[in-house]
């Protein structure tokens, strides 16, 4: 009897325990699509792959939280369009941050009027995103393949003061545990030297002007010192068409990066056109999974 006692009182704390358990652990499931690229000539089948990779995400079980979308939306306005409809079939709210073919120096009021604000924050389930616009982190519309991040040099003047109003606001920003940056090109490369992956060029990544005094030119640094004072150490980005996780560490900031596969066509060995599902625990720890787009080419 005793033996059944003890068996019944065990039973009971395990569901007890299973049931406080969601809540204990509450966390947050975010699905993040990057490089859509509609309207690229290189890539004609960008539209059917988002559409497909659209109706991947609807047949999850449960649905994610949100899905953020890091940049290279469209080519133009009317692609801005497509896209933005095409995401608009989706039953899980949509976050957008903007790529490089996206905001270029002669064109940010305009993505404003389509997308809102290219910088902002927004809340899930106690977790907080912070957007931030890489493309006031450099001058993305000169970079060349045979660039340096000795070639880097600032943005055009009109552009610089959208880069420190930028860089200003997230300074005012209050530090809350478990916030997680957003930008489509990463703060740094994988690896270093010969092995820097996907290269040094700095079209690639968020580079120091070098040789400058103007700390309003350092960007990179600048970024650090301001994700440092909102102990913020995890980033998902994109920009690189290849799924990767990776950390790095620059004097005593660390970072870790989750890098988004691309939708429109993958760029380098192992890639694949697809997604990822990011589930975020109440602590702030991220687990990241791959789902490759169904029939996509």
């Amino acid at each position: 009897m005793e033996h059944h006692r003890l068996c019944h009182g065990a039973v009971r704390l395990v569901l007890a325990l299973l049931l406080v358990a969601p809540a204990a652990f509450a966390q947050a499931t975010i699905v993040q699509i990057s490089d859509t690229h509609i309207g690229l000539g290189t890539a004609p089948n960008a539209l059917q792959h988002l559409q497909s990779v659209v109706s991947q995400i609807n047949a999850m079980s449960p649905q994610p939280d949100a899905v953020i979308v890091t940049g290279d939306i469209g080519e133009t306005t009317s692609d801005w369009t497509t896209a933005r409809n095409t995401l608009a079939g989706l039953t899980a709210e949509v976050y957008f941050c903007p790529g490089n073919h996206d905001i270029h120096t002669t064109n940010i009021p305009t993505y404003r009027q389509y997308f809102g604000n290219d910088y902002y924050s927004f809340k899930i389930n106690n977790i907080t995103f912070m957007v931030i616009d890489s493309q006031l982190l450099g001058d993305y519309d000169t970079f060349t393949s045979g660039e340096t991040p000795a070639s880097v040099t600032p943005l055009p003047s009109s552009v610089q003061t959208e880069s420190d109003t930028m860089l200003a606001w997230l300074g005012r920003q209050t530090a809350v545990s478990n916030e997680i940056a957003v930008q489509h090109v990463p703060l740094f490369p994988q690896g270093s030297g010969s092995s820097t992956y996907p290269s040094i060029n700095p079209y690639w990544a968020v580079y120091d002007v070098q040789n400058d005094a103007n700390i309003h030119h350092q960007y990179r640094t600048e970024e650090i010192n301001a994700l440092t004072a909102l102990n913020i150490h995890k980033m998902l980005a994109g920009h690189w068409h290849n799924q990767r996780n990776f950390t790095v560490t620059s004097g005593s900031f660390t970072l870790d990066l989750r890098m988004a596969p691309a939708v429109a066509y993958a760029i380098g060995t192992g890639a694949a056109v697809g997604y990822t599902v990011h589930t975020i625990s109440s602590t702030g720890g991220v687990t990241t999974q791959l789902v490759v787009c169904s029939g996509c080419q």
